[in-house]
């Protein structure tokens, strides 16, 4: 496969990850915001962009439509809805060959589909529509790709993509607000609500919670669960290449960084993690950084 093509496809898996999170993350923030009059429309607001590392220039920035606005419609913000999604497309458009007619056509469908403009009163229906188209181009991909060196690429970029998201949640969540309904936010925002009704049985409760996002090993939006399943990916990827590294891959770098990392969190207590919290997260979103790195070093511009 050429180099181009295998950045190509890692970049789709991105961004279409990307888009689904995103307004998965905005549906339950600014529903929030819309529904309870109690809540500060401007913190919520800054909440919001803080999760994105979108900086606020000023206070018109904190409303809930210019966030629409950025973070949804804006085609030239790739951090936004319908910015990752152009992006994707951009990259299958170079990346047909590998690429079937149905993940093709069901992408550009999704991303010419999205509105140029939306105001709160509608907001859910375009957050339930990106939803909805970025479940169809993943199934499309999952039922029709056959699972070489191109799927492989998109998966890993996928699963880098939502390790960042996870950790961008976590870290602008208040661990000193308890209260079910903070919890139950931050569970739904990584459509992780009912799964952890099921796995726990009972009331939300702040620790578990965040446990689960972290720690789950079957729950497949969990931080370790992802770098698990990097971890083959990646395995399987230095296999197709024909790679010499060894069994336990401490000669691929992007292998080793993700071992660590995923050590890290499966071999500490849950106390461990959350004494400092935030610098947690942040190392964790550093590590997608550098899987990324690594993976255009070795893959995508390799000096040799």
């Amino acid at each position: 496969m050429l180099s181009r093509i295998a950045e190509a496809v890692f970049w789709i898996g991105r961004y279409v990850e990307r888009a689904d999170q995103t307004a998965r993350i905005l549906d339950v923030s600014l529903q929030s915001i819309t529904e309870d009059a109690t809540h500060d429309v401007g913190t919520t607001c800054k909440d919001v962009y803080s999760i994105f590392g979108a900086s606020v220039e000023d206070t018109s920035d904190l409303t809930v439509q210019r966030i629409l606005d950025r973070l949804v419609t804006d085609r030239q913000n790739p951090s936004s809805i319908a910015g990752a999604l152009q992006t994707a497309r951009e990259n299958a458009r170079g990346a047909r060959e590998v690429l079937s007619t149905e993940v093709w056509e069901s992408l550009n469908t999704t991303t010419l589909g999205m509105p140029r403009g939306v105001r709160p009163s509608r907001m859910h229906g375009a957050f339930q529509y990106a939803k909805d188209r970025c479940a169809v181009v993943n199934g499309l991909i999952d039922a029709s790709m056959t699972r070489d060196e191109a799927w492989l690429f998109l998966r890993i970029g996928q699963l880098l993509e939502r390790v960042d998201m996870v950790a961008r949640i976590l870290q602008a969540h208040d661990l000193e607000d308890a209260s079910d309904g903070n919890v139950v936010m931050l569970l739904r925002s990584c459509s992780a609500h009912e799964a952890y009704i099921r796995s726990y049985r009972g009331r939300v409760r702040a620790a578990r919670a965040i446990e689960f996002l972290l720690l789950d090993s079957i729950f497949p939006r969990s931080a370790a669960h992802c770098l698990i399943e990097l971890d083959e990916a990646l395995e399987t990827l230095a296999k197709l290449h024909g790679s010499s590294f060894d069994r336990m891959g401490t000669e691929d770098p992007a292998r080793r960084i993700v071992g660590r990392a995923a050590a890290s969190l499966r071999y500490r207590s849950l106390d461990d993690i959350v004494a400092d919290f935030e610098t947690e997260m942040e190392q964790l979103q550093r590590v997608t950084v550098a899987v990324s790195r690594a993976l255009k070093s070795t893959y995508f511009e390799p000096s040799t």
